[in-house]
């Protein structure tokens, strides 16, 4: 868990920034929060902190400023995100930048998607922006903190692994070395889980829909992991960013194989 960064968001309409603050949290390996879990918190402890929400009545939800407002007045980095229902970004982050440079924030950037919105006028065709943030979207809000916080961001130690084992059957194969002088060990490959950060909270076990992970010595591991589906559940409620997902197109194109005759979970 990346403990020098925290992103804060709102999203409380059909939950589109909160997808963009996922899909952040995950490249660099840390919380995504809601403001009213974080009032209480010290902030001055976190090297940089993102800030986002959808854009209602042209601005930020009022919500991120009652956080902003109770910022210390001292150097810190930020960024700022949001999701919108207009096609063009506008000045609709001015008001936010506006607080966080008088509290004496930097500013290392912003990011913007378009947003799914069914109000006002936006009824009479069904909604605007359907079916937005997409996956492309997502995955530019993935590469936007990666170009702008790149140091910050986490690397998947299943790529340092230069040999790799057969994947067999209800075996996942483990790999254990050094990392920065600290022990890290990996089992699976489709479905990596870091057990030096796994925590055996069983998140990712209960959420699996087609039962891959199990617990074995208080440790989440993929038994069944030519059975998954890539469908990200166990990612996203990792709170630990333990797991990561390998497959190439062909990996993918197995996966409808595998399970092309199944009639139920």
């Amino acid at each position: 868990m990346n403990t020098e960064i925290i992103i804060i968001y709102e999203s409380i309409y059909n939950g589109n920034t909160e997808k963009i603050a996922r899909a952040m949290a995950q490249k660099l390996g840390c919380r995504y929060i809601r403001p009213k879990q974080i009032l209480t918190e010290d902030l001055t402890k976190y090297k940089v902190i993102g800030f986002g929400s959808g854009i209602y009545f042209g601005t930020h939800h009022p919500t991120i400023f009652e956080v902003v407002e109770k910022l210390e007045q001292h150097t810190q980095d930020v960024f700022i995100f949001s999701s919108r229902g207009a096609p063009v970004l506008g000045k609709y982050h001015s008001g936010l930048k506006n607080a966080l440079q008088k509290k004496g924030k930097n500013i290392l950037g912003e990011f913007s998607v378009r947003g799914y919105d069914e109000t006002g006028p936006w009824l009479i065709i069904g909604g605007g922006n359907i079916g937005k943030p997409n996956e492309s979207d997502l995955k530019k809000a993935g590469q936007f903190v990666s170009k702008t916080l790149a140091e910050h961001c986490i690397a998947d130690p299943y790529k340092e692994i230069k040999t790799k084992l057969p994947v067999k059957e209800g075996q996942p194969n483990t790999y254990s070395f050094m990392d920065n002088g600290t022990p890290v060990i990996l089992k699976g490959d489709f479905v990596t889980i870091n057990q030096t950060s796994c925590t055996g909270c069983m998140k990712c076990a209960r959420v699996c829909p087609l039962q891959v992970i199990q617990m074995e010595d208080s440790k989440a591991t993929p038994v069944n992991e030519l059975d998954c589906t890539l469908c990200r559940l166990c990612i996203q409620n990792c709170v630990e960013r333990a797991i990561t997902l390998h497959y190439s197109w062909r990996d993918a194109i197995k996966v409808a194989k595998r399970h092309g005759k199944r009639v139920s979970l």
